[in-house]
């Protein structure tokens, strides 16, 4: 019996390699399909080297940042999608370069693409793309891809709602038409309101609360116009059916209950 303790201890070891042997075998065989899908997907990402620049000769200020997307802009009624995006800071002037990755293996021959930049600092939009840019197009295919930003033209501060003077613009979306004198309407602090219908001058009260606005019933003259009547009818109309206001620049928008724009005002200095 002891003599054949050597030989059964002997198998055990041998069989217990085999079975190491081919786990580690098995192991590889499992991992070798991730491998392949790794070695995939990197060999399908593919760098889009765009270059942007501006043509005047401003310099910017320090914390501005350029962001540069590659996105699909191929349904009209929806929002781009975003393929690819970089945001850098920039200092000096420019071209700047920026390195878009994408999967190339997604993008469709049938898709139209565009490259979108904008230049912001602390929030305030400096400089945008304003064309279409496709980099895939057989006549844009170049290294780097160019795109030129133009300057945006600075926004007006809002304007104060009280004591300033309005002129009417739009009047249920139709243009206003000056005969003698153009309807306006300004608003006092101490919540009186006061203005010109077309023909007649009205004068009352208001009553705001944030970007809520209600007139109370104004009073008239009663003066007659062989002109203008029909415009002064609108405006009267306008100033019953107010329930909110909004202010952009130099813009004041009088809009209904349910947000419909009723007017516009422009403010108007002398």
């Amino acid at each position: 019996m002891l003599l054949h303790k050597p030989n059964a201890i002997l198998k055990s070891i041998v069989g217990m390699s085999l079975l190491a042997s081919s786990a580690v075998v098995l192991s590889g065989c499992q991992s070798q399909p991730e491998s392949t899908e790794q070695t995939t997907e990197d060999a399908a990402m593919a760098t889009l080297t765009t270059q942007i620049t501006y043509l005047d000769r401003s310099m910017l200020r320090p914390g501005a940042q350029l962001t540069v997307t590659l996105a699909d802009v191929s349904k009209m009624d929806a929002k781009a999608e975003v393929i690819s995006q970089q945001t850098i800071d920039i200092n000096g002037a420019p071209p700047y370069t920026v390195e878009l990755s994408y999967d190339a293996s997604k993008m469709d021959q049938r898709h139209h693409y565009s490259v979108m930049a904008r230049i912001t600092n602390q929030d305030q939009l400096l400089y945008v793309s304003t064309t279409h840019n496709n980099p895939f197009e057989q006549s844009q295919q170049t290294t780097p891809y160019e795109v030129v930003v133009s300057k945006v033209a600075p926004q007006k501060p809002n304007v104060d709602l009280v004591n300033t003077y309005f002129k009417a613009i739009t009047l249920n979306g139709e243009k206003v038409i000056v005969e003698t004198k153009e309807p306006f309407i300004q608003f006092s602090a101490d919540n009186k309101s006061h203005g010109f219908l077309g023909c007649n001058n009205f004068t009352g009260s208001y009553q705001v609360n944030q970007q809520t606005l209600k007139f109370s019933p104004q009073a008239s003259t009663k003066k007659m116009c062989f002109k203008g009547m029909e415009q002064e009818a609108a405006m009267s109309a306008v100033l019953q059916n107010t329930a909110q206001w909004e202010i952009k620049g130099e813009l004041l928008r009088l809009k209904d209950q349910q947000g419909n724009e009723l007017a516009t005002f422009k403010a108007t200095y002398f």
